[in-house]
């Protein structure tokens, strides 16, 4: 899922570990504060389950994009991204901030009719999706699908009522840190996804049907292991009190904002593409590769980030001060190496294996630096929204919405996907400045220490990487013996 969408919580951050959680009415019910080295220790361990999850899914997701890329060509594979982008878009226009209510609650043990509440909010959601598709859908199809046919669009759109619970459902598996769950739902739905591309395109022929086919049933697999792991880490929970929808909203709603503004940040170029160039969709088949091939470095800060929200706002104000400058400046030494050795394989992959996207490398050079700079963000956010500071968070996610609308209008003209790179890395790496200098004041730390890795933070890199190395000759180990997990 493409942004993410930002959270904080009820209580005052320096009552977090003093008071009891409670859903919005008063009534008290959260575990007892565990030590802050178990803490750590569940916290990086889970990263590490995470981060190989998403290495292997990569590795799969890789041949399918290629698989894809290479059947389609690029003008079919720019219909298959805008009309994947639709139901997308859609989910995050309608969440109302409430996956990281979901979380909240779950994370704080209080998970009474959290299930069903997700699925009565996800059908409700849904009709009024479809609702103003039907309102919109001559708008969309005149200047941003471009005659792509009712049909294809309602297809496309039925992946929403699953994208939505979804969000919901995973909100909640996270929430009780139900690492394997998350992980599992990864690895088996990038297997199906591999698997039922290959159907479909043998059965249907490279076509963006077929293509849509495989996505909406590898949605559905992902939905229904959520939905199974969400009831299954919420089983036997003793019952502290009822999650209500008022305190659900009243969580959820302060952090909309923001996740709109994340999510735009990172798509909204792709709907400018779409409806200021005149060959829309070759622009976007571009485009799009570059966007996904930029995005396989985010796995280790997606990774960083899965965690640090719930591990901050369940642990102590200072010690979470501490620690915020240090785990900013080791996602950003990881994420910065992954991107230089992101150049030379993602060159000559399109050289050798997908010669008609060579327009797509320059948009890719400049989005790799803002990819870097952003991963600050992560952290950034993860720390100020797990110390009640959502709107500190809002905010600057609008401020860079703004600086990315304006630079695209201005760059997509002239430079076409060149200038909607460009527009991002303007954006991206603002939103990582304003909320470093944000973070900075309320921990008292220099600046600098947000952004310059020091010896002890490569030794840590390293270490870190030659763990994981470790970890992959033992693939069991990696959905066992992590420590939170369930």
């Amino acid at each position: 899922m493409a942004g993410t969408d930002v959270a904080g919580t009820a209580a005052r951050p320096e009552d977090r570990d003093a008071a009891p959680a409670t859903d919005g009415t008063g009534d008290a019910g959260a575990a007892p504060p565990v030590a802050a080295g178990a803490r750590s220790g569940e916290f990086s361990g889970g990263v590490v389950v995470l981060f190989l999850t998403q290495v292997f899914g990569a590795g799969i997701g890789i041949f399918s994009g290629i698989l894809l890329a290479r059947l389609l060509g690029p003008t079919e594979k720019g219909q298959y991204y805008i009309l994947t982008l639709i139901p997308a878009t859609a989910m995050v226009l309608l969440q109302l901030g409430l996956p990281r209510a979901f979380g909240y609650y779950t994370a704080r043990g209080i998970t009474t009719t959290v299930i069903s509440k997700a699925f009565v909010l996800s059908g409700l959601l849904t009709l009024v999706a479809f609702a103003a598709l039907f309102v919109l859908l001559p708008f969309l199809q005149a200047d941003i699908l471009h005659g792509i046919p009712v049909e294809l669009i309602l297809f496309a759109f039925l992946s929403f009522p699953l994208a939505i619970n979804g969000a919901f459902t995973i909100a909640v598996v996270m929430g009780r840190k139900g690492v394997r769950w998350y992980a599992s739902s990864n690895i088996l739905s990038s297997i199906a996804a591999l698997v039922f591309l290959v159907v479909f395109l043998l059965a249907l022929g490279p076509t963006v049907l077929a293509a849509i086919a495989a996505y909406s049933l590898t949605n559905l697999i992902q939905t229904v292991i959520s939905a199974i792991g969400a009831r299954r880490v919420t089983a036997g929970l003793p019952p502290i009190d009822r999650v209500t929808y008022q305190g659900l909203f009243r969580y959820g709603l302060p952090f909309y904002p923001g996740s709109l503004a994340v999510f735009f940040s990172y798509r909204l170029d792709a709907y400018l593409i779409a409806f200021v160039m005149v060959d829309a969709a070759t622009a976007l088949g571009y485009y799009s590769l570059a966007v996904g091939l930029a995005e396989i470095v985010f796995f280790f800060p997606r990774a960083v980030s899965t965690l640090y929200f719930p591990h901050v706002a369940g642990a102590p104000r200072e010690e979470s001060d501490r620690q915020v400058a240090a785990t900013s400046r080791v996602t950003l030494l990881v994420t910065g190496t992954s991107a230089l050795l992101m150049v030379p394989a993602a060159t000559l992959m399109i050289f050798l294996v997908l010669p008609a996207y060579v327009p797509a490398l320059p948009a890719l050079y400049l989005l790799l630096p803002g990819v870097v700079a952003f991963s600050v963000t992560f952290v950034a956010n993860g720390y100020l929204t797990g110390i009640d500071r959502p709107g500190i968070t809002s905010t600057v996610s609008l401020i860079s919405l703004v600086t990315n609308v304006v630079a695209n209008l201005i760059l997509i003209p002239r430079f076409g996907i060149v200038g909607a790179a460009t527009a991002s890395l303007f954006s991206y790496s603002l939103s990582s400045v304003l909320l470093t200098i944000v973070a900075a004041r309320l921990t008292g730390t220099a600046f600098h220490r947000f952004w310059l890795p020091g010896p002890s933070d490569v030794r840590f890199a390293v270490g870190t990487t030659v763990g994981l190395l470790s970890r992959l000759r033992h693939p069991a180990s990696v959905l066992s013996g992590t420590a939170g997990s369930r």
